[in-house]
């Protein structure tokens, strides 16, 4: 298997974006928004002013003028012009945030203005790569890498100016246009491997993305550790230390987590039986699969299942893995 020269196509492949929801925050010194974790990727772009970005656990982070925030997987956090500011609830400005919707907020003090775009994209959890989930919880493209980049530049400039047109169409192009801002953001992030962490390290590195890759691909082979340092091009003792190092866990940690990622996707949306699940992904017999679905999620695969139908979980008929 070759590796794909785009990474970034890689990863995006499957993600399947299903809409987005926009909205324009007018601010004035002091505020604070406090937001809890959401089920879709979040972005901040700050047209004017600055502002503080608290996630539980981490030190705070500036957003400055310009800058672009991105929050692959929805991570709750607080935003606000100074750490001191006392957050108001986000699902009380905004209860209600429907797909491919525009919703402008004023909120504030009285003071000093402020001018932020907003968006929460939706992607069907189905197509995301477990590879996705290597992305940090943070990423910030500053204003001099925006500047750097002629099209992620031109889009954000032309989204501050659909911002005042009323016209047919204003909501669908902020849409379209956010999902763009997504895509060409991360193309800079992952430029900065410093900030970007494992993910840009990992599949960017020669040998272990080409193994990466391989897996994901390729999740029901009976790898082992000599085949999948000969798909990186490097010695078993050298694949193993270096893929611990970047990924942060064993290249079969790593294996049996792709392979269960699949198997709840199996579950949740097709009526398989447990033996062609088992067989789908890699597992010589239920048993295994049972045993190694509930020692990583503490529930069998069957009672995951009712417990999915239970809620509501459309099953459909001939959904190929």
């Amino acid at each position: 298997m070759k590796r794909p020269a785009d990474v970034l196509s890689y990863v995006f492949d499957r993600l399947r974006l299903q809409g987005i929801f926009v909205s324009e925050w007018q601010t004035t010194t002091p505020w604070a928004i406090q937001g809890e974790q959401e089920s879709c990727a979040l972005l901040h772009y700050m047209i004017q002013g600055d502002a503080v970005i608290q996630m539980e656990g981490r030190d705070p982070v500036a957003l400055h003028e310009g800058d672009l925030a991105m929050f692959p997987r929805g991570q709750g956090h607080a935003i606000g012009d100074a750490l001191t500011s006392q957050p108001q609830e986000l699902k009380n400005l905004l209860p209600e945030r429907s797909a491919e919707k525009f919703s402008a907020l004023q909120f504030g003090g009285g003071d000093r203005k402020g001018q932020m775009l907003c968006a929460g994209l939706h992607f069907e959890s189905d197509g995301v790569r477990l590879i996705y989930q290597l992305l940090p919880p943070l990423m910030i493209v500053t204003a001099a890498q925006i500047e750097t980049e002629p099209l992620l530049a031109h889009t954000l400039d032309g989204l501050k100016s659909e911002l005042k047109v009323y016209g047919e169409g204003r909501n669908i192009v902020l849409v379209r246009g956010f999902e763009l801002v997504y895509v060409l953001g991360l193309r800079v992030a992952m430029r900065d491997t410093d900030r970007f962490g494992r993910f840009s390290v990992a599949l960017q590195h020669q040998g272990v993305g080409q193994a990466l890759m391989a897996m994901h691909e390729d999740f029901a082979r009976q790898w082992t550790l000599d085949s999948l340092a000969e798909e990186a091009g490097v010695s078993r003792s050298s694949f193993a230390r270096t893929f611990k190092e970047l990924v942060g866990e064993t290249p079969r940690q790593h294996l049996v987590r792709r392979r269960l990622a699949e198997a709840q996707r199996l579950l949740s949306t097709t009526p398989l039986p447990l033996t062609d699940i088992a067989e789908r992904i890699g597992y010589d017999s239920v048993v295994g699969l049972h045993l190694a679905f509930n020692h990583h999620f503490g529930i069998t695969p069957g009672a995951y299942r009712k417990q999915h139908r239970a809620s509501g979980t459309s099953v459909k008929q001939g959904v190929e893995a």
